[in-house]
């Protein structure tokens, strides 16, 4: 009977303990946060943090719990949270399962104890202070689908564990200062959709991994040191990408003909690099282009008039390059364009009248080719749009219409080294947003004009001397 008297109490106890044990649990928990907020220098967001409501700890601000009462969730972005997560006890909070600190001010390395965090499914210390590298722990964190670091002061080289995510989706390592690790050791991520290694100190050759993430639709490796032609199975095997910005690095060789397989592109930006030879034919088979950028490498020829095909455009930037054709009249044909640089190249013969479709156009930056003609009155009335008019150092002549004064959202117009004439129209007065007007070496007269004296001052203002 005795026995039988202390197995019920036995059993009385453990079920006690299963009632009692995740309040407790859950009341350390919230022992656990309150111990980390206490080490922030600014914490002033999470004022319903506090240890006179620590029971209700589940309403507290930026915390989610699950159906056990146990935090799940930590989601605090632009909180103006400042401090370390050096106190921020990780073995207390297991079942965490989204962590954002996103845009705060926190500080100092990324714990190894982050890697005790297997739940994890999002992870987001992005847009803060955080230095140091990223601990081989987070390896651990298998069940991620979102990774983002971006845009914070970390170093060193990327760890190959990041490789045990085979879940993750986004992976955003962008604006840091990480190193080249070894690529061999990365494995192929089949779920990865978004990949940014933007602005960071990687070199040497395309990693080859990257070109085995067959449902990436995102890449940008923009911003480093990256040497090498890309490989062609990029073109072939990215069959996703919508974004493709490989821009300011060291890739070089020509455009490949198999870029027309990136049918779903939308941007791509190639430049400042090494590219040479002619834009193909080919890019103009991709009609969902909205972004193409190609400035600043070595590429020959002519322009093509199937750019013309590309009725989706929105930026155009070909400039610093050595093109040295006409431009073609079939460019007009991009009426959503509303960047266009043709810059720096050897470009010659007038505009094209057809450019007068291109009524969208924000900035039209034409200078330091060899041009002619006149900039005709259609042009100047359909662009109305302008902020930025950079035609300097042409071979422009004639007059300049009056209608100048209706781009009235100008904020800088560059006329100077062509060989404009007449008088200066004295409706550039009533362009009041200009912060910079350079007229200086054209074939103006009435040098002593001041089309300028009744509006709002002019940052910069060089309007001769002329040649008179």
């Amino acid at each position: 009977m005795k026995t039988a008297h202390l197995f019920l109490a036995y059993l009385s106890l453990l079920t006690l303990c299963l009632c009692v044990c995740p309040s407790r649990a859950a009341t350390s928990e919230a022992e656990v946060l309150m111990r980390w907020k206490s080490s922030l220098s600014s914490s002033a967001s999470l004022e319903s943090w506090s240890v006179n409501n620590i029971s209700n700890h589940c309403r507290w601000i930026g915390i989610r719990c699950n159906d056990e009462g146990s935090v799940s969730g930590i989601d605090l972005p632009v909180a103006g949270l400042a401090g370390t997560l050096d106190l921020f006890h990780f073995t207390s909070l297991l079942n965490l399962t989204t962590f954002n600190l996103s845009g705060n001010y926190l500080n100092g390395s990324i714990p190894a104890a982050l890697g005790n965090l297997t739940s994890l499914t999002l992870l987001d210390l992005s847009a803060n202070l955080f230095s140091g590298g990223i601990p081989p722990e987070i390896g651990c964190l298998t069940e991620l689908r979102y990774l983002s670091f971006s845009n914070n002061y970390m170093v060193g080289e990327i760890p190959y564990q990041i490789g045990n995510m085979r879940k993750v989706r986004f992976l955003d390592l962008g604006s840091n200062h990480f190193e080249t690790p070894d690529w061999s050791r990365f494995p192929t991520f089949p779920f990865l959709t978004h990949l940014n290694l933007h602005y960071n100190e990687l070199n040497l050759e395309f990693p080859h991994f990257i070109t085995t993430c067959l449902n990436l639709t995102f890449l940008d490796l923009s911003v480093n040191t990256f040497t090498g032609q890309i490989p062609e199975s990029l073109f072939t095997n990215l069959l996703k990408l919508e974004y493709l910005d490989l821009s300011i690095n060291g890739f070089q060789g020509p455009l490949s003909t198999n870029i027309t397989n990136l049918s779903k592109l939308k941007g791509l930006l190639l430049g400042d690099n090494y590219f040479s030879g002619n834009i193909l034919d080919t890019v103009s088979l991709i009609p969902s282009l909205q972004i193409l950028e190609l400035y600043n490498n070595s590429l020959i020829g002519e322009i093509p008039p199937s750019i013309g095909l590309l009725t989706n455009l929105r930026t155009l930037a070909l400039g610093m390059n050595r093109f040295n054709s006409s431009i073609p009249r079939e460019l007009g044909l991009c009426n959503k364009l509303t960047d266009l640089d043709l810059s720096r190249n050897s470009l010659s013969g007038p505009l094209p009248p057809s450019l007068s479709n291109l009524g969208n156009l924000s900035l039209l930056d034409l200078s330091y080719n060899s041009l002619t003609g006149e900039i005709l009155t259609s042009f100047i009335t359909s662009w109305r749009k302008l902020i930025a008019l950079e035609i300097e150092d042409n071979e422009f002549s004639g007059e300049l219409p009056s209608e100048i004064g209706l781009l009235t959202n100008l904020n800088y117009l560059f006329l100077y080294n062509n060989s404009f004439s007449g008088t200066i129209p004295p409706e550039i007065g009533n362009l009041q947003n200009l912060s910079a007007l350079y007229l200086f070496t054209n074939n103006f007269s009435g040098g002593e004009q001041h089309p300028t004296r009744d509006r709002k001052p002019t940052k910069y203002v060089e309007a001769g001397p002329f040649n008179q």
